[in-house]
């Protein structure tokens, strides 16, 4: 990356791993895409005497300008508890966020000040930098990232963390996660990459076990209630002996009320009385979610991946079909008080773009706070 916009992150009251991971979630709630990332490093206190400090670097995407970038920082400061007092010096703050760089552009304005300054002078900026930019050349000093650091004459003690800024701690406010959404969205797919990434159990859905499930996308109104009765059974019975067995951190891709949207959609209405009351039986007893991740995606994509991995008993799934499914997931999850975050995967896949399943990640750690 030969033009980077780069920030620089630091904190040194409370939680201070925490108010790094906030400022990263809250910076992209704007029109900012967190790019790269460099380890954290914790460092003592620069200029004055107290608590150490966590300190890294980001390199952003934006459209933004440096000065609208900046009021983004400074907001996401304040949001965060930061302080500012009249006196001059150093002072201990719950977030720092500084900007570094921004690509090769020169300003020295009353509020602005790219490339920051001491930079150069701060081997806690450029330790971290070196992670991210190494061959980013300065835009005035005319040295490179990886120049600076060799010729530092701050002989600050640097350690570095185990903290990884791509794996936001959603599991300590979200043990339980559940991942919902229309067919073909892509839930099973999603779990496994949280579950292989935070190393938690995967709890999936057993739907190839459905005897009924192919003639019912063929005939829906003559298999519908055998169809939707095996699903609620089968999914009662199985979260029992799931949760018998696990009791730690889980991501799940589907979750219980999904008995409740299918039913609606495909069954009589006295059918549908009748299979209500027992579902509104089983949901007391079943495990509730700390978090429901609802997916969308626009239907386009979702035949295009119905198609794609050409299961059979799907072949028969019509775009009505999914459109009123869409609809009823809506009515039915407003019912619900656990916690749901509505989430677009429009134009994503994130096996080719690991920015944007870390996007989603800080998402769901935003929803905690």
């Amino acid at each position: 990356m030969l033009e980077p916009i780069i920030i620089s992150l630091g904190s040194n009251i409370g939680n201070r791993i925490g108010f790094i991971y906030k400022a990263l979630a809250l910076i992209e709630e704007h029109p900012v895409t967190i790019r790269e990332l460099s380890n954290v490093y914790e460092t003592p206190s620069w200029g004055f005497d107290s608590t150490p400090f966590y300190n890294a670097c980001a390199i952003l995407k934006t459209s933004l300008k440096p000065d609208s970038l900046l009021k983004i920082l400074l907001n996401v400061e304040d949001k965060l508890g930061r302080k500012r007092y009249s006196e001059k010096g150093y002072q201990d703050r719950t977030i720092d966020l500084d900007l570094l760089f921004y690509n090769n552009e020169i300003i020295y304005s009353k509020d602005l000040k790219i490339p920051h300054p001491k930079l150069h002078l701060r081997n806690f900026i450029l330790k971290p930098l070196l992670d991210i930019a190494p061959k980013f050349k300065h835009p005035v000093l005319q040295k490179t990232i990886t120049e600076l650091n060799h010729h530092q004459l701050d002989k600050i003690k640097i350690i570095q963390t185990n903290f990884d800024l791509s794996l936001p701690p959603i599991f300590k406010s979200f043990p339980f996660i559940s991942i919902e959404g229309n067919i073909g969205v892509g839930k099973t797919t999603l779990a496994k990459m949280i579950s292989k990434n935070y190393k938690v159990k995967f709890y999936s859905e057993d739907y190839n076990s459905n005897p009924h499930l192919e003639n019912f996308y063929k005939d829906p109104l003559k298999h519908a209630l055998r169809t939707e009765s095996f699903f609620l059974n089968n999914r009662f019975e199985n979260d029992k002996n799931f949760w018998q067995q696990n009791n730690d951190k889980v991501v799940a891709d589907f979750c219980f009320f999904k008995c409740l949207v299918f039913a609606k959609q495909n069954l009589k209405k006295n059918d549908y009385n009748t299979f209500k009351k027992d579902f509104d039986h089983k949901m007391d007893k079943i495990k509730i979610p700390s978090l429901v991740i609802f997916l969308t995606k626009n239907f386009r994509e979702l035949e295009q991946q119905i198609k794609k991995r050409d299961r059979s008993f799907e072949r028969e799934i019509k775009l009505n079909y999914l459109k009123k499914l869409e609809k009823g997931y809506h009515l039915i999850i407003n019912n619900f008080e656990f916690p749901i975050l509505e989430y677009s995967l429009d134009n994503i896949d994130f096996n080719k773009n690991e920015f944007e399943f870390e996007r989603f990640l800080r998402a769901i750690f935003r929803a905690s706070f």
